[in-house]
């Protein structure tokens, strides 16, 4: 932990890959949560994520190492594992050791991201994933991707959230955002009724966030057409997280071209909004017990909820 932001990684589901950039017999090495991990996927498809090194003499499996079938062989001594972790070959060898096991992380594959599961004791999933109905289906554009890296922690941009004033002094919006928050288990969901003035009158949309374990989130917005982002966030080691933004725009009129432009301008705005946020959480202090008015957002609320995502050890 930091001095500046003295609270620890958070357990959960983490993305580690876009499915689509993962294909049968790949093996991968990623960075996340200080650590490095091996991502491959069998040649049935499955995505694995394990320890990268082999528990004989700890050679790296990223390096060398190949996919056969449902198993990764080692590139050193070809002691070969199934997706579970658990050996299942040494040619050279007339009975498999008991410890012979590669360590594993509970993998899923959800609206096209894999995720694994990490809690720093152990402790297995306490939650599942949603499966978003709408994403990536016809009569939409495309998803388009955004990524970015911020020296913060995830609890303070979760906290962003709930900050309401932040919006109108920050990003510059003319009133005060007014929204509903519910905190449930492992879910928050958070409501904004909005009005749109176009030539043709006002319109009435709407903004619906739900997040599940503080690092998957899906934002809906309706008004002016309607706009899906399903949003996650992962450490990549103490004070730096990656966030993952995914946008999927409903197609206007079946038009794409009238889309795109509605999509650019979106885009933009969310970008300008995490650049002006960016600054902020990189250079802030965490502070336990904040001095609050009565205008604030719920922080203390989100901070209970988030509390419930670090391990008793932590």
């Amino acid at each position: 932990m930091s001095e500046r932001i003295p609270l620890p990684m958070p357990f959960g589901w983490f993305r580690v890959s876009e499915s689509k950039d993962l294909e049968a017999g790949e093996i991968r090495t990623v960075h996340y949560l200080g650590e490095d991990f091996l991502l491959y996927r069998t040649e049935e498809g499955e995505a694995c994520v394990t320890d990268p090194y082999c528990p004989h003499l700890g050679a790296h499996l990223g390096y060398g190492g190949t996919v056969e079938g449902g198993n990764i062989r080692c590139p050193f001594h070809h002691w070969s594992f199934d997706s579970t972790g658990q050996c299942v070959d040494i040619p050279y060898a007339k009975r498999i050791p008991a410890k012979a096991q590669l360590k594993s992380y509970p993998t899923i594959e959800r609206n096209g991201i894999i995720f694994m599961w990490h809690h720093p004791d152990g402790i297995e999933p306490k939650w599942d994933l949603p499966e978003v109905e709408d994403w990536n289906i016809e009569g939409w554009l495309e998803p388009i991707y955004h990524t970015a890296v911020v020296h913060s922690h995830p609890q303070e941009m979760a906290e962003n959230v709930v900050d309401s004033p932040h919006f109108k002094f920050v990003h510059g919006t003319p009133d005060i955002p007014e929204k509903t928050f519910t905190f449930e288990e492992h879910i928050m969901r958070a409501y904004q009724g909005l009005t749109f003035t176009t030539p043709d009158g006002e319109i009435q949309g709407s903004v619906d966030i739900e997040t599940h374990g503080g690092s998957f989130g899906v934002t809906r917005f309706k008004g002016i057409g309607e706009t899906l982002m399903i949003i996650t966030g992962t450490p990549i080691e103490e004070g730096k997280h990656e966030s993952v933004i995914r946008f999927c725009f409903k197609l206007l009129d079946g038009s794409e071209e009238a889309t795109r432009g509605l999509a650019d301008a979106f885009i933009g705005e969310v970008i300008r909004q995490h650049s002006q946020d960016a600054p902020i959480w990189e250079h802030k202090k965490f502070h336990e017990n904040p001095v609050l008015c009565d205008g604030d957002g719920p922080i203390h609320s989100i901070r209970k909820y988030y509390k419930q995502f670090y391990a008793e050890s932590a």
